[in-house]
């Protein structure tokens, strides 16, 4: 137990010298009391260099209710530091939409909504073992709709979410620079850091210079140093992005061997293939279909 601070009121009521008397003065034939919710000691007996003192401790219900003012203060905190993003973020309309809620199922993207949903329901354990994705397909195949839904639900359950592309991120940081030097790069490792879940959008499409290379790292390090998860969606195979990750000497046009940002990504994230359909190309089929139903029409008019 640890021993809580004397109150103003006692220091007001006895002054500094009676303080000492008031836990020392005390009948500690007695025994301490307790409270009266959970029934744990709200005092404790203190020998100090051979001095007895009976002190006032938390009691558990008071510390546990203390720790959850603690922590949902810090959550406050990092929702509003979170808010500094919102204009270079993902977290528009757009993402408010995708939930498993609205998920529209089909048999090519069964697997994938379990295995949202099942990540969902296992949050404490992928969180306190840094469980997380890496998900590549085609575009348009639902990518980014399932990781959304995922950030919907844990934002849901009171998480800092943070969903970005690396690309505004880049943004957020070049902008900053310009105004603050290296400030806007610290608001957003700290940020990156923080999250709960971190989320990076179409990774792989940046443009390729030493700059961009090396904050790209040092987003994905960060991360990986704060042993958090991180869940990433690409269009390209996992071929095709390890080469895209390779950081590129522009002058020699010679290739990193080390592969430091995929080799992260790697240990970071488990590696799945979204292998759906395009969505796109459905919605574009049903949009012409109900353009053709409004005109009255059965097959699209001739040029």
């Amino acid at each position: 137990m640890t021993p809580t601070n004397p109150s103003s009121q006692d220091r007001d009521s006895v002054g500094e010298k009676g303080l000492f008397h008031k836990f020392t003065d005390v009948d500690f034939s007695q025994p301490v009391t307790v409270c009266d919710n959970c029934h744990s000691p709200t005092q404790m007996d203190m020998n100090t260099l051979g001095v007895l003192r009976r002190v006032p401790i938390m009691c558990k219900c008071r510390s546990q209710a203390y720790e959850q003012e603690q922590k949902d203060a810090q959550l406050r905190e990092l929702r509003r530091r979170l808010e500094k993003f919102e204009a270079y973020s993902l977290m528009d309309n757009r993402f408010k939409v995708s939930t498993f809620e609205n998920w529209e199922h089909r048999p090519d993207n069964r697997d994938e909504y379990i295995l949202g949903t099942k990540y969902c329901e296992k949050w404490p354990a992928m969180y306190a073992n840094n469980r997380g994705l890496l998900l590549y397909g085609k575009s348009g195949n639902g990518k980014t709709f399932l990781s959304f839904a995922i950030a919907n639900a844990l934002y849901g359950q009171g998480k800092a979410v943070m969903a970005i592309s690396i690309a505004k991120l880049l943004s957020f940081i070049r902008d900053s620079f310009d105004k603050h030097g290296q400030l806007g790069e610290t608001d957003v490792l700290n940020t990156v850091r923080d999250a709960s879940l971190l989320i990076l959008d179409d990774v792989g499409v940046e443009y390729k210079t030493a700059w961009a290379y090396e904050k790209l790292y040092a987003i994905i390090d960060t991360r990986y140093r704060a042993n958090k998860p991180l869940i990433i969606t690409t269009n390209f195979s996992l071929d095709a992005l390890r080469e895209n990750l390779a950081t590129i000497d522009l002058k020699s046009r010679t290739r990193d061997p080390s592969e430091r940002i995929f080799s992260r990504i790697t240990e970071m994230c488990a590696f799945h293939e979204v292998r759906g359909a395009s969505w796109r190309i459905s919605k574009g089929a049903s949009n012409k279909s109900q353009l053709l139903k409004d005109l009255g029409l059965t097959t699209a008019a001739p040029p």
